[in-house]
């Protein structure tokens, strides 16, 4: 699951919720520096990753995406799931989306604890950009795909360029969405067993 996903079924408080969004960026012992319920928060989201890389549900999604992009594919799944995520919103929640992410970006701005510099920068862009609810529509899922690209060049060393997975998902656009609504009530009960 991506962020938007991460977030919801992260428990409600600023340190656990960050710690959800910021796993996929501090790693190994340097988890250690950060709050105690942030590091759970880190551990909640790879428990959650590792359910969801092994559920058949998830691995047929990841078989629909074509052979050029099958090496990416659970990222790519990961993303597509929290647009199918932002687009049935009110199955899951009372709370409306906007309202939702506006609530995240608020608790982030204002957490006091310390946080490294290139953190706030990233905090800083996903509230000012809005990145969760571009998971909204095609547009902002191709919006992710191009940062996401930019990223993984600057670490690979190589242009990397994921927003023609695209074509892939608007294919099989009803059947990533059937396979979601499946998967998603799934995982959200795993949650509910963790600590």
């Amino acid at each position: 699951m991506n962020w938007l996903a991460h977030l919801y079924l992260a428990q409600p408080t600023v340190e656990h919720r960050l710690g959800n969004l910021l796993a996929d960026f501090i790693k190994g012992s340097a988890r250690q520096q950060f709050p105690l319920a942030m590091q759970a928060g880190m551990r909640h989201h790879q428990q959650i990753d590792s359910f969801t890389d092994r559920h058949p549900i998830f691995c047929h999604s990841k078989r629909l995406m074509g052979p050029a992009h099958r090496r990416m594919a659970g990222i790519l799944v990961d993303i597509f799931y929290d647009h199918h995520l932002a687009q049935q919103w009110s199955a899951y929640s009372d709370v409306p989306l906007a309202i939702f992410t506006r609530d995240i970006y608020r608790s982030f701005q204002s957490y006091s604890g310390w946080l490294p510099a290139d953190i706030h920068f990233l905090l800083d862009r996903i509230t000012t950009e809005d990145w969760l609810t571009q998971y909204q529509t095609i547009e902002g899922i191709e919006a992710t795909l191009a940062r996401l690209s930019q990223r993984i060049s600057r670490r690979w060393q190589r242009s990397v360029n994921l927003c023609p997975a695209i074509e892939d998902w608007v294919t099989y656009y009803q059947i990533f969405a059937q396979d979601f609504s499946q998967f998603f009530p799934e995982l959200i009960q795993y949650c509910q067993t963790l600590d």
